[in-house]
């Protein structure tokens, strides 16, 4: 093994690692605790950039391979620089009522510190982003590193099984003050962990239908033996924690997802692979037809509410009134809950904060204006619409094939959630996308 390709595999440890650890603690949602991940990510890409000095490793992907989602998302940063600056625009005077929050220097954002975060944020999602995408384009580290990511989510199911159960429904170890009953592993809320699940449940599938599927060297019962030991075995674990977790939106996702996978095997596979995976789709629409039929699964219940969906419509009515007040500019990244003060009304009472939208698009569409917005979804989009492709026309199917589903699985969820708020999710989310694309590329080696 060479010097070049032991550094892709130290940087591929590490990054795995720091995936499966931001959820500690509380998914990363605190800014100490974010902005840790963020330096350790940093320390990552400067060792990775000495090593391309001394020519120790080498780009395996260059950022021209996805020029589309760089330039897009690359402009979105350049934005969140832009409301940072003191430009002497007046604020209108119906957002007085923000006062003192709206800057007197004139910025677009009314909240400059949180759009600050949202800006270290940002890059270091695409740092993780560019670094992962290095690490998985020799094939078989790739799986190597996809197995590591699946097990982890299911060490991650297992935790929340027992703080549930054997330890007494507890939040890392201490007494819960929300959620009590649901398992949440080390999340605030179970929609959060709901959807970090629901991506190992989308892993899962994949292994079981695609993994070592031409392996001629090991004998039958062998193949039974690890596909039950290191493939079935942790799903089941991941599904019971999801059913848990009480999360309703968070085990449709997951049927989604794991679904889709599962369309993809039956026109990939062949013998008793595809009639198990026929068998799972059909399974898997009879339990979104159950699901959909138990009423209010769009409407999950919020952090500071009740289940009531007139709440929540009115949620959406109020954000839609701040996106028309500011289409093109926003009112700043990470400034939602300021910005949502001004526009509060009924039915949503005096004393109730949100911190979000509930809906990723409206939200991010309030903060960073409609252009911005689109912005940063079509760059994901257009990721995994690739790994997508690849799934269906290229040989090495599973792991683009995963990646689609993981996102597709995400992006359902945040209709409805603030799943991909949480930084440990975005990230897992972006490990598991850059494994995919970078395995959807024909420049991929063999192991």
């Amino acid at each position: 093994m060479s010097r070049r390709s032991k550094g892709h595999d130290y940087l591929g440890w590490a990054l795995v690692a720091t995936a499966l650890l931001a959820p500690l603690p509380l998914g990363g949602i605190r800014a100490f605790f974010f902005m840790f991940y963020a330096v350790v990510v940093a320390v990552m890409g400067l060792f990775y950039a000495l090593g391309l000095y001394r020519g120790q490793v080498r780009p395996r992907l260059p950022l021209s391979a996805f020029a589309i989602p760089v330039i897009l998302f690359g402009l979105v940063l350049v934005w969140l620089l832009v409301t940072l600056l003191p430009l002497g625009i007046a604020a209108a005077p119906e957002w007085a009522a923000l006062s003192p929050l709206v800057d007197v220097a004139g910025r677009i954002s009314i909240g400059p510190g949180a759009t600050f975060d949202m800006l270290v944020r940002y890059l270091t999602y695409a740092l993780f982003f560019v670094l992962a995408l290095q690490v998985s384009v020799e094939k078989q580290r790739a799986r190597t590193l996809f197995r590591l990511v699946y097990w982890g989510i299911a060490a991650h199911a297992l935790l929340a099984l027992a703080s549930l159960t054997f330890f007494g429904d507890v939040l890392l170890f201490l007494p819960k003050e929300a959620y009590v009953g649901d398992a949440t592993g080390v999340f605030v809320n179970r929609n959060s962990f709901a959807t970090f699940a629901a991506f190992g449940a989308v892993m899962g599938t994949a292994l079981i239908f695609g993994d070592d599927e031409n392996d001629v060297a090991r004998s039958r019962l062998s193949r039974i033996l690890i596909q039950l030991g290191f493939n079935v075995a942790p799903l089941a674990l991941i599904g019971l924690a999801l059913a848990f977790s009480h999360s309703r939106m968070g085990m449709f996702v997951a049927a989604l997802g794991a679904g889709v996978v599962a369309l993809v095997a039956v026109f990939r596979s062949t013998g008793v692979r595809r009639i198990i995976a026929g068998l799972l789709i059909v399974v898997g629409l009879v339990t979104g037809a159950v699901l959909a039929n138990t009423g209010g699964i769009l409407f999950e219940r919020m952090a500071t509410i009740d289940r009531d969906a007139d709440v929540r419509l009115a949620v959406y009515e109020q954000t839609l009134d701040l996106i028309a007040a500011r289409p093109v500019t926003g009112f700043g990244g990470g400034t939602y809950e300021d910005a949502f003060r001004a526009v509060k009304a009924d039915p949503i009472g005096p004393d109730v904060t949100f911190d979000a939208a509930h809906n990723l698009y409206l939200e991010l569409a309030a903060e960073l204006g409609i252009p911005a917005a689109i912005a940063v979804v079509l760059s994901v989009l257009l990721l995994a619409g690739t790994a997508a492709v690849a799934a269906v026309r290229r040989e090495n199917w599973m792991i683009p094939a995963a990646a689609a589903a993981a996102v597709l699985a995400g992006a359902v969820h945040s209709l409805v959630d603030f799943s991909l708020q949480i930084p440990a999710i975005v990230l897992m989310m972006l490990l598991i996308l850059a494994l995919g694309f970078a395995q959807s590329r024909p420049m991929q080696q063999a192991g």
